[in-house]
């Protein structure tokens, strides 16, 4: 196989490769993405499956990718390339022409394409596989050693996904990323008088607990935010049960007094783009989103008086580099097992 055509396959590789990669940070988003599709194609009897197609997916396009680049079985590879491209661009010519209202999520929340972008994307990608692979001879031999490095990635990229599936993504590309403003963009929540009370997350230290599927919350879940719920609030933090549901359904879920006295209701779209885990939390300091965390990993007592001593600016900003760092460094590790060993 010459060097262009190398070149070529290594460029579509790394471009499936961190398609791939960006969709499995996201779990949940990348879900709520495969059930738009589900419903333009009229399968919404499979919506229940939406989270576990599109992490499958994300996985082979991720693998893909992997073995594109290293150069693993090449004729095998490019014969799945092919097929995942063809069936790519016809979904796409479908949805330039019917023009839903829904985002591809090619690249998960990091870039967003409208449906004429996403064909040309397509269409480019295509090209790049037509000259790795046309004609498919002559496609030569990978050294021993890439099926090692191919492994490593493969192995990398499953606990990858396991790790996003537990916690929340490394780097938030949504609308309620930390440092946005909710005067810029309102968190939109009323009481069980139906009155909205906005107002209540926008002043101070406020530690808002959102449960988008609360009857998926076990009594164990509840009694855990309960507990972090007191020690937020013994630490002067006001404390916020945002749930999607409403003051009658909320009735049977047996919160304690004092969760309950905090319990407001929101959309369940606003509640998936605030906290990707349900029943996760999110630190916001006069009307500015400072950071997340996923149910699994609530802050302690500890914790707690910690953030009321760091200004909110610094804490932001020192989680925010410690995340990227960690996220770049596994890009880094990835491609540098791929490409140099």
């Amino acid at each position: 196989m010459n060097g262009f055509k190398r070149i070529c396959a290594c460029i579509l590789g790394m471009i499936l490769l961190i398609a791939g990669i960006l969709k499995l940070m996201d779990p949940v988003g990348s879900g709520l993405v495969m059930d738009e599709y589900l419903k333009f194609f009229h399968l919404s009897f499979m919506s229940g499956l939406s989270r576990i197609l599109a992490c499958g997916l994300a996985l082979i396009e991720g693998l893909l990718g992997a073995a594109l680049i290293s150069g693993v079985w090449r004729r095998t590879v490019a014969v799945a390339g092919g097929v995942l491209m063809i069936i790519f661009t016809i979904i796409t010519i479908i949805l330039y022409i019917a023009q839903p209202a829904m985002d591809c999520g090619c690249f998960g929340e990091v870039v967003h394409l409208n449906h004429a972008q996403t064909l040309l994307k397509n269409l480019a990608l295509d090209a790049l596989w037509c000259l790795a692979f046309i004609p498919m001879r002559n496609l030569g031999l990978p050294q021993r050693i890439k099926y090692v490095s191919f492994s490593l990635a493969a192995i990398s990229l499953v606990f990858f996904l396991l790790f996003s599936s537990l916690s929340i993504p490394l780097r938030d590309y949504t609308d309620f990323k930390p440092g946005t403003e909710l005067e810029e963009q309102p968190l939109f929540f009323y009481d069980a008088n139906y009155i909205y009370a906005d107002s209540l997350a926008c002043a101070g230290d406020v530690m808002a607990v959102s449960a988008y599927n609360p009857d998926n919350l076990s009594e164990g879940d509840l009694e855990r935010i309960s507990e972090f719920a007191r020690m937020a609030s013994e630490e002067g933090f006001t404390v916020l049960f945002l749930v999607n549901s409403t003051p009658e359904g909320i009735s049977g879920m047996g919160l304690n007094p004092a969760l309950l006295a905090d319990t407001f209701f929101a959309d369940r779209k606003q509640l998936l783009t605030l906290n990707r885990s349900n029943g996760g939390v999110s630190y916001i300091h006069d009307a500015q989103i400072i950071r997340k965390w996923a149910r699994p990993r609530l802050p302690d007592g500890e914790d707690l008086s910690a953030i009321k001593e760091t200004a909110p600016a610094d804490y932001m900003l020192t989680h925010q580099n410690r995340t990227r760092a960690i996220f770049q460094g596994f890009l880094l590790y990835v491609f540098a097992v791929l490409l140099l060993l």
